[in-house]
């Protein structure tokens, strides 16, 4: 089942409609390597979780390496929740699920539209809109998920969030890159639940020229996404895991605004580990086809 297929592009813009606009749309489809992602999906459409990442990884050649990762062993064997930096946009997405669905199966991941059109995936996600949808439609949407949300925490499960909401840019006023503000409502979901909380940074970031097209306009960008995912072949992305943040430290802070800036500190100031080691050690042994 294809991620995306050349008839969505109809919805877009009436250029692609009819027979020439069909072709137009497959160049698109071929010029934004969106027809790559949706033959590496096809090739391993029978798996799930943590099985479908490692045959994605493997197939688009991306590896990643993992820092303190020993701190992984000290995870509680009840809920808890992952926060993270958002740096590529979707791969990133990939390698949290790869990483923590590898170490509990029922891990999810808060996601918006783009990760959950991976259909085999979708036991992993639970769905956000992203930002620029219709208003009703977002609360709508976005209730509903908060609501699975505490749902699967008060379960006992696992759930991770990127809690920007959105690919890490580059600021023109700070000259870097950078996460863009936190969520409101994720914060104070996380603040609410009171459950230990594993802090995940991401070292690298996706190509200058990604960063160039978000200057022009962040829609241009969003179709760059999935050549990121490919010009990371052969790369070593590397990632690490910080302490886990107790119950009892949370309860310092009276607020969400106060935990927010405390964690987004502990995620963008977490040191760059002496050394990593490779993620498919941590992952289930399964010869890959």
């Amino acid at each position: 089942m294809p991620v995306i297929d050349a008839k969505e592009f109809e919805d877009l813009s009436p250029v692609f409609r009819g027979k020439m606009g069909q072709w137009f749309a497959k160049f698109a489809m071929r010029a934004c390597a969106l027809d790559k992602i949706n033959q590496v999906c096809d090739h391993s459409f029978n798996y799930s979780g943590a099985e479908f990442t490692k045959r994605f990884l493997n197939d688009v050649g991306v590896n990643y390496k993992v820092g303190n990762a020993e701190r992984l062993k000290l995870l509680p064997e009840g809920a808890f929740i992952t926060i993270s930096n958002h740096p590529y946009g979707g791969l990133d997405g990939v390698i949290t699920i790869d990483l923590m669905a590898g170490i509990r199966a029922d891990y999810k991941l808060m996601a918006n539209n783009m990760l959950s059109r991976i259909k085999t995936m979708k036991e992993n996600f639970i769905l956000v809109n992203p930002t620029g949808n219709k208003k009703n439609e977002v609360t709508r949407t976005n209730l509903n998920a908060i609501r699975e949300t505490l749902a699967h925490i008060r379960g006992g499960h696992p759930m991770g969030f990127f809690p920007s909401g959105a690919v890490s840019d580059f600021s023109v006023k700070d000259l870097r890159i950078r996460d863009r503000k936190w969520q409101t409502n994720i914060l104070h979901l996380i603040h609410s639940v009171k459950v230990p909380i594993l802090p995940i940074r991401f070292f690298d970031t996706n190509s200058a020229f990604f960063y160039f097209l978000g200057v022009i306009n962040w829609r241009i960008r969003s179709l760059r996404l999935p050549s990121e995912v490919f010009n990371k072949r052969e790369q070593e992305t590397r990632l690490a895991i910080g302490d886990i943040i107790s119950v009892q430290e949370q309860e310092k802070f009276t607020d969400s605004d106060s935990l927010g800036n405390f964690l987004r500190k502990t995620v963008y100031e977490m040191p760059e580990p002496a050394s990593f080691i490779p993620g498919t050690i941590l992952r289930f042994p399964e010869k890959v086809d």
